[in-house]
């Protein structure tokens, strides 16, 4: 079986026994309305002249949706405490995604010599508190290796926002490789784009890193029901039979665990908040 391991403009990279075939997909994908993605287990059939097509797509394990993945085993959220400050929304937003799409997640909090050690772990509390793994790290301090058994024998997705130091961790940690990095623009504190395409990365013969492009903005068109945005925050799902009404979306309802729970400190106030402003532009996307 082969493996796509990289897609630009509508050529797709596919690796079998060894070798990197470029690859156009069958026109039959298109009227099925399936586009293969990085990470696809696929079928090749290769011409006399060297090109080839992709001629079969295997059944999924998993896939994320931003950016197009699938078939991987965990993802790496890294995100940035200073230049430029974090963004909880962002982070919700994204988590939201990654749990609707029941893939494994670790959150790499970066910069920390940019702030100071009540900050980080403030913020460390926080998700850390949910269940997630969380890892602080400074690029200047740390020489990265403290965070290599993350990537051993999995396939990771690393995806966070842009400027936040994906590609420099990345470079930190597998000093043999060289991911592309960029400056903070001092003019409006996001990173310059520096990855553009998504290119799977063989550590060895079982670990494979994915580094994706930094994102600002994410839409919530993967979300088909507003009830689906209680179900991606961990601690209110957790909590979402103890509520009076079944169909709770613990916003005004009365006798509502979760907000029950927010005033008892049991959730976060931060994720509570952001969590109402998903509610909000949800409705404004679907306009009710």
């Amino acid at each position: 079986m082969s493996k796509i391991v990289k897609s630009h403009r509508g050529i797709y990279y596919v690796e079998k026994e060894g070798q990197v075939y470029l690859c156009k997909a069958r026109g039959l994908f298109r009227n099925k309305k399936v586009k293969p993605v990085v990470g696809d287990e696929v079928d090749i059939s290769i011409n006399n002249d060297g090109t080839a097509y992709i001629k079969e797509i295997y059944e999924r394990r998993n896939q994320l949706l931003r950016p197009p993945i699938s078939n991987v085993d965990q993802v790496i959220v890294i995100m940035s405490l200073s230049s430029p400050d974090i963004n909880l929304y962002t982070l919700d937003k994204y988590l939201l995604m990654l749990e609707l799409s029941h893939i494994e997640t670790k959150i790499i909090f970066n910069k920390t010599d940019l702030v100071d050690k009540e900050y980080s772990d403030k913020i460390s509390k926080i998700y850390n508190n949910i269940g997630y793994d969380i890892y602080l790290n400074s690029n200047q301090e740390n020489n990265g290796k403290e965070l290599l058994n993350l990537f051993k024998n999995r396939s990771t997705v690393v995806t966070g926002p842009s400027g936040v130091g994906k590609s420099t961790t990345l470079n930190n940690v597998f000093s043999h490789f060289d991911f592309e990095t960029g400056s903070i623009s001092e003019k409006s504190l996001r990173g310059k784009h520096t990855t553009r395409h998504i290119e799977i990365s063989k550590i060895d013969e079982r670990s494979y890193v994915i580094d994706t492009p930094g994102f600002s903005a994410l839409s919530l068109d993967f979300i088909n029901d507003i009830n689906d945005i209680g179900e991606g925050f961990i601690e209110f799902s957790k909590l979402k039979n103890e509520c009076k009404f079944n169909n709770c979306i613990h916003e005004n309802e009365p006798k509502c665990a979760v907000k029950n729970a927010v005033q008892n400190k049991k959730i976060s106030e931060s994720r509570y908040k952001n969590y109402l402003l998903l509610l909000e532009e949800f409705r404004n996307l679907r306009g009710y």
